[in-house]
């Protein structure tokens, strides 16, 4: 028999059925976009973005904020009496009793609320109080006081 060239176990040739498939860790390049357009070849679907995140338009300049309505009053009574109670008014009319000033809005503010109290007042009769001048009147009756008729 004739003797056989030594092969080295390593060297020895397998069949490739015998070879272990190789092992892919990740993902290759690209597989971002192309997820995207298989599901879409899978589902008779528009194309999904693949990125992250809202779509929503953002807008670059900021609006002005919508105008409350106004309150609608059934009476002029029920409005006047809102006119009366309004906090922010009563603010404002300190400030300018304490000499500060007022921006623009704030008085367009005051200006409108102590004209539709006038208008409301007009309407239901009510007159405006007469400013009474209690320390002239103090004074001048310190000035009547005649002196003579604590002397005795």
């Amino acid at each position: 028999m004739p003797k056989q060239p030594y092969i080295h176990k390593a060297k020895k040739q397998q069949p490739e059925q015998d070879k272990k498939p190789k092992r892919h860790t990740g993902k290759p390049a690209g597989t971002r976009n192309n997820v995207a357009s298989k599901k879409a070849e899978q589902v008779a679907k528009a194309p999904q973005d693949p990125r992250l995140g809202s779509k929503k338009a953002i807008p670059l300049v900021v609006e002005k904020a919508a105008a409350q309505p106004k309150a609608k009053f059934f009476s002029p009574a029920a409005e006047l009496k809102s006119i009366e109670q309004d906090t922010r008014l009563d603010t404002l009319m300190d400030r300018l009793d304490s000499g500060q000033k007022l921006s623009a809005e704030e008085q367009r503010y005051v200006d409108s609320k102590l004209a539709r109290h006038q208008e409301l007042c007009k309407l239901m009769g009510i007159e405006p109080e007469a400013e009474q001048e209690e320390d002239s009147d103090l004074f001048d009756k310190f000035e009547k006081i005649n002196l003579d008729q604590f002397k005795k």
